[in-house]
């Protein structure tokens, strides 16, 4: 981490965010504390630079949820990439500000995102990939590309009633916003 340090500090104007940064404990639970521990360096780093934050978490929102609760209110900014949590979680995290970073899993049927959606609603969402991972219905299994963010686009639109024009208008003007693009 010393060496993206360095980087950062010699360039911090290069960069957009900070990240992928964040907890994974779908392999291994005994590194949470070291990875609690990168964790909070690196939301350091976003407010030394003051950028936004892209997190993964992936079998580790209540220790997450915990770090982001200790780190209310000191400004941070960011994206919970990839968001598969649940309404309450959603709702905490919209509360804190951030946002939800929504791709090709809102599109598989058992995986809720949607239903999230319907109450949090678009005014803190951006649309992504995990490429080359999570590729939307009906390209699930195969290799995820860019190119499908339109796909969940149109998803999100038909499963929430509303425009695709809204869901592209609203997430790219979220994207702009959290990014400063």
């Amino acid at each position: 981490m010393d060496r993206y340090e360095a980087l950062w500090t010699a360039t911090p104007d290069a960069f957009v965010a900070v990240g992928e940064l964040g907890l994974d404990l779908y392999w291994d639970q005994t590194t949470l504390d070291r990875q609690v521990a990168a964790l909070e360096r690196q939301l350091e780093w976003c407010l030394t630079w003051d950028k936004p934050f892209s997190m993964h978490v992936r079998d580790a929102w209540g220790p997450t949820m915990d770090v982001l609760r200790a780190w209310k209110g000191r400004g941070l900014r960011g994206v919970l990439h990839c968001f598969t949590g649940s309404r309450e979680i959603a709702s905490e995290l919209i509360d804190m500000g951030l946002y939800l970073g929504i791709g090709g899993v809102a599109s598989f049927p058992k995986a809720g995102v949607v239903d999230v959606l319907r109450t949090t609603g678009l005014e803190r969402v951006v649309l992504e990939t995990d490429s080359p991972y999570l590729a939307p219905v009906p390209f699930r299994g195969k290799r995820n590309e860019s190119a499908y963010v339109r796909r969940v686009a149109e998803h999100l639109a038909a499963q929430l009633e509303v425009p695709l024009s809204e869901v592209a208008e609203v997430t790219s003007r979220n994207a702009r916003h959290i990014f400063g693009l």
